[in-house]
């Protein structure tokens, strides 16, 4: 409400009316009455307070008047005010009165809504169970429906397990399974006594019940409710209801639950029967679908009544397509079909399983099958038939890898011996044995590696093969040794086969350079049928074995010149480098007095200390970066490597010992053998020294050369490490003092 603001205006209108005429009228009468100064000051005073006077009268008068008004209206509004408040409170009563009557609305809605949500509750759970479904499938939907109608937060089935001595739980819901009690016993705790009492059992405050189980599913519990599901008039399971909130059951909730139970209950048991068949057709159905077979039935004239394709069947026997009711004549070929009727007929006749194999092409391919037939009733007879074309193809490819050889595919020991046994028995005549051995397998197995030797194998293997026909053995029979049976040929003309070969042998040998291959050639000739073809092959061996004495130091002297030449090739030194390191080493070695003797095998070191590299991995071997532990492992081979190669080789030989060693560290730390300070050859001192020197004063592509006095600086920064000390003082002497050299 805006304050009234009338009285004030009046009251100090009034006061300044007053205040004006009482100041002009006095002044007015003073100044014409009074001439006095004096008097008139005086008379200015006491006008002064009349005129105070005057105005607290004329105010106090106005004053009172508006209390007057002020009080009047006061007392307006507080009866107005009064009338509010009683209309108030007449609203507020009709409100209280529309409320009560909206929460009895809602109250029954609720109701409403309840009943028809455990109604639509029992009808869907009615539909579900009246399905054949799985048991634990109708358990759970029983769960899930009782505990959305109950409100519970917690429930569980029990089931009487077969002996009906215990409950056990079946399904769990609300908390982890293992949280529940395995075995209830009758009595014992909530569904032991429901399962006592076969009706419903509640427990409003369950830790106050004595009853109560123990664990850490009972401690959260404030109440619970049990609901017997029953089969044949007997307790068959029991469903609680759990809460952590109090929570009574009234009786439309209690009706509700029974009813509920009892169609559970019925369909419980429909489900139960219908699981039993289930589970009987389905483990029947699964041992067929299991089963790798075909299934075919058959009546008695051999028309097909069923099939199953069986699970691993990769090639059908037939397009199943349309094939129900047709004659085995429409389904196969003449002559299986045949087969196929005549197994059956015999199946009938003696009631016996008859078994029988034969190959069949399909889609191009021989595919091999296995079949057996059996009776089943007065008419009808079952085929189950398997598919072993993998049987058949591993027992041929074990077959063959029992005849020949893996390597080279040319038949093997077995084989030729197998041949000898047969000649030995039919003296078949004229007949010979040709001996063909490969000279240094062993030293490229040694040092190149088995695939090396491998391709010299195969290679030696085409050689020898490409100068018999189909008719003639040829076999490997032992490591690096081939043997030939020849028919229908004399002396001369085995002769002549040998010379053959050892044209292709050379012409071989000069077009590929990378490894010398060479065969020694022993003949053997059978003098009559009945000499022993043992003694042919004896005497073959021994010719090869002459020829191979005779050509075998040339032969490995051969190969190590060839590794030799593979080792320029590959070198990934700057030129010029073996040069320089020949100089170094016989420098050094005179300077420290080794005899003149042992110069050229210095020589020779110098040269070829590395030449087990050859035997190293490209990928390896000029690898830019680090290796790892497993590369450098590879890299430390080439020292063995090397050391066989040179004890292959008459010239190399008296230095093999130094190709072994020539990577070893005088304070033991290098390798192979891990020898130190004086058991390491003097040459092979004399080498690192060198060698590492030459390495430093020589641009690399990965940094430039250094100084000479900065490689006699590292050189003696490892001295007493990897160099001997005594030797890199000599060394230091003769580097720098030029002119003695």
């Amino acid at each position: 409400m805006k304050p009234d603001r009338s009285s004030a205006v009046r009251i100090a209108a009034a006061y300044a009316v007053a205040g004006a005429l009482w100041i002009v009228v006095s002044d007015f009468m003073v100044g014409y009455f009074v001439s006095d100064r004096i008097l008139r000051n005086q008379l200015e005073v006491v006008k002064g307070w009349l005129f105070i006077a005057i105005t607290a009268a004329v105010l106090f008068r106005l004053v009172s008047l508006n209390v007057q008004a002020l009080a009047a209206r006061e007392e307006s509004l507080r009866k107005q005010n009064e009338e509010i408040a009683a209309t108030s409170e007449e609203l507020y009563a009709a409100e209280e009165e529309l409320r009560h009557q909206f929460d009895e609305l809602l109250c029954r809605e609720t109701i409403i809504n309840r009943r028809n949500e455990c109604l639509a509750a029992l009808h869907e759970a009615a539909l579900t169970m009246m399905q054949a479904r799985a048991v634990d499938t109708l358990l759970q939907t029983v769960v899930a429906k009782m505990m959305a109608i109950s409100g519970a937060q917690f429930g569980h089935i029990y089931l009487l397990d077969e002996t009906g001595r215990f409950m056990q739980p079946r399904v769990v819901a609300g908390f982890p399974p293992e949280w529940v009690q395995q075995t209830v016993c009758r009595g014992e705790g909530l569904i032991g006594r429901v399962w006592a009492e076969g009706d419903i059992v509640f427990i409003p405050n369950y830790q106050q019940w004595t009853g109560r189980l123990q664990g850490q599913a009972y401690e959260r519990l404030k109440s619970g409710i049990g609901v017997p599901l029953k089969t044949g008039g007997k307790v068959a399971g029991i469903f609680s209801m759990n809460y952590t909130t109090e929570h009574t059951v009234d009786e439309e909730e209690r009706q509700m639950l029974v009813s509920f139970a009892e169609l559970a209950s019925i369909a419980l048991e429909n489900a139960r029967l219908h699981e039993a068949l289930s589970n009987s057709q389905c483990r029947s159905q699964a041992i067929i679908d299991a089963l790798p077979d075909l299934l075919l039935r058959f009546d008695r004239q051999g028309n097909l009544l069923e099939l199953n394709p069986g699970s691993d069947f990769a090639v059908p026997l037939f397009d199943f397509t349309d094939k129900i009711g047709r004659n085995l004549a429409e389904l196969l070929p003449a002559d299986k079909a045949l087969q196929y009727q005549e197994n059956l007929e015999q199946a009938f006749g003696t009631q016996k399983t008859q078994y029988f194999e034969y190959d069949i092409e399909i889609n191009g391919k021989i595919q091999w099958r296995e079949a057996r037939i059996m009776v089943c009733g007065a008419t009808d007879a079952v085929a189950v038939i398997r598919d072993i074309t993998g049987r058949v193809e591993l027992k041929n490819k074990l077959k063959y890898l029992g005849l020949h050889d893996r390597i080279t595919g040319l038949f093997n020991r077995a084989s030729f011996e197998d041949k000898l046994d047969q000649l030995n028995d039919n003296r078949r005549f004229p007949a010979g044995i040709i001996v063909c051995d490969i000279d240094g397998l062993k030293l490229i197995n040694d040092t190149l590696g088995h695939q090396a030797g491998d391709r010299l194998l195969l290679n030696a293997a085409r050689l020898i093969q490409g100068g018999f026909g189909p008719q003639e053995l040829v076999a490997r029979v032992g490591g690096d040794e081939f043997a030939v049976i020849v028919f229908d040929r004399d002396e001369q003309a085995l002769e002549k086969t040998c010379h053959d070969l050892r044209s292709r042998v050379k012409q071989f040998r000069e077009a590929n350079t990378q490894i010398p291959i060479s065969i020694s050639i022993g003949l053997g000739i059978r003098s009559s049928p009945e000499q022993n073809m043992r003694e042919v092959f004896k005497a073959a061996d021994d010719n090869m074995y002459r020829e191979k004495l005779h050509s075998s130091h040339s032969t490995r002297s051969a190969i190590v010149q060839t590794l030799a030449k593979a080792m320029e090739v590959r070198d990934f030194i700057t030129d010029g480098h073996a040069d320089r390191l020949q100089q170094v080493v016989v420098d050094l070695a005179l300077a420290i007095g080794v005899a003149e003797s042992k110069v050229s095998d210095l020589r020779l070191l110098a040269r070829f200390h590395d030449i087990g590299k050859v035997g190293i991995p490209d990928h390896i071997l000029f690898k830019p970066g680090r290796l790892t532990d497993e590369e450098f492992e590879i890299i430390k081979r080439h020292c063995e490597i090397g050391y066989r190669i040179a004890q292959a080789s008459a010239e190399l030989a008296p230095i093999a010992d130094w190709i072994l060693k020539h990577q070893e560290w005088w304070n033991g730390q290098g390798y192979p053998l891990g020898l130190e300070g004086e058991s390491i050859p003097v040459a092979c001192r004399i080498l690192a020294i060198a060698d590492a020197y030459d390495a430093m004063t020589n641009d690399r592509p990965y940094r430039q050369a250094l100084s000479q006095g900065e490689a006699i600086a590292e050189l003696e920064r490892c001295s007493g490490t990897q160099f001997d000390p005594a030797l890199v003082r000599s060394f230091r002497h003769i580097i720098e003092r030029p002119a003695t050299r």
